[in-house]
Parts: structure tokens; C-alpha cells; sequence
């Protein structure tokens, strides 16, 4: 009876476990895929006035702006779409978790380019759904890697939250 009853128990823990990390990583994706939103408003708002009111040359308004844009994301995404491991890690790891999401960010820029041009020349789809696409498969892709290599708690943090 005892054995029935500890497989209960450990099989409704696991659930219960299981029923948290998806809500928390559905709820993570979420943010995560705001923020995003919010970037490209930044970008193109960035854009915008670089290339138009500065008349800076297409190439460069275009390069800054997507710089502006991945700094708005990471700050976004740093204090709301991982605040609770932001806070629970040292404050001079900012920076390196800063220079990992710009690379992951290019390499996904590089993704999204990619995408686009071989759903438009090789598939001949819109390039407006092309872009679209694109787009969803590079968000996956930042969401998963920043969310494995920038804000994951290391042992030890962990370690300290469950004592708390």
C-alpha cells in the first residue's frame, strides 16, 4: 500500500514540476516574443530618423538602428522576461550576457536573411510571408539560445534560491 501510495505522490509532484516549467517557459516565450515586438518598432522607429532627419547613409542608419533595437531587447529582456534570474545572478555578469545576445541576435540576423531569400527565390512565397516565416524561426531560435546560455541559473545559484 505504501509503494501505491509513494507513487502518487511522486507521480503527482512530477506533474505538478512538469505543469510549472512549461507555464513558466510558455509565459518566458511570451515576453520574450513581446519585447521582440518592441524591437522592431524600435528598429524601424530608429531607422526612420537616422536614415531621414540625420541623413545617414542607408547601410549604416540600417546597422545602428538594429543596434539600438537588440540593446532595447536585451535591457527589455533582461528585467521583465528574465528578471527573476537577473536578480538572483551576479550583477558583472550584464555585460558578458550582453555580448553572448548580441552574437546570438547577429547569428539569427544572418538566419532571418538566409530564410528570406530562400523561401523567396528558391519557393517563390511573398516576400513579406517570407519575411514573417523568417521571423518566427529566428525568434525560436534567440528565445531558445539566450534562454540555455544567457539567463540560466548555474548550480550554485540554484543551490542558494532553494535554500532560501
Amino acid at each position: 500500500m505504501n509503494k501505491f501510495i509513494n507513487y502518487f505522490s511522486i507521480s503527482f509532484l512530477r506533474d505538478k514540476v512538469q505543469l510549472f516549467v512549461s507555464s513558466t517557459l510558455i509565459s518566458r516565450f511570451f515576453r520574450f516574443a513581446v519585447v521582440g515586438f518592441s524591437g522592431v518598432i524600435v528598429d524601424l522607429g530608429a531607422f526612420y530618423f537616422l536614415h531621414s532627419s540625420l541623413c545617414l547613409a542607408l547601410t549604416l542608419s540600417a546597422m545602428l538602428s538594429t543596434e539600438i533595437a537588440i540593446i532595447n531587447n536585451f535591457l527589455w529582456n533582461d528585467l521583465w522576461t528574465f528578471g527573476d534570474v537577473y536578480f538572483q545572478q551576479k550583477l558583472n555578469l550584464k555585460f558578458q550576457r550582453f555580448v553572448k545576445f548580441n552574437l546570438i541576435c547577429l547569428v539569427g540576423l544572418i538566419f532571418n536573411s538566409l530564410i528570406v531569400n530562400w523561401l523567396f527565390y528558391q519557393f517563390h512565397v511573398n516576400e513579406y510571408i517570407a519575411k514573417l516565416v523568417a521571423i518566427a524561426c529566428v525568434t525560436l531560435w534567440n528565445f531558445w539560445l539566450n534562454l540555455k546560455m544567457n539567463w540560466q541559473l548555474t548550480k550554485a545559484e540554484v543551490d542558494v534560491v532553494v535554500d532560501i
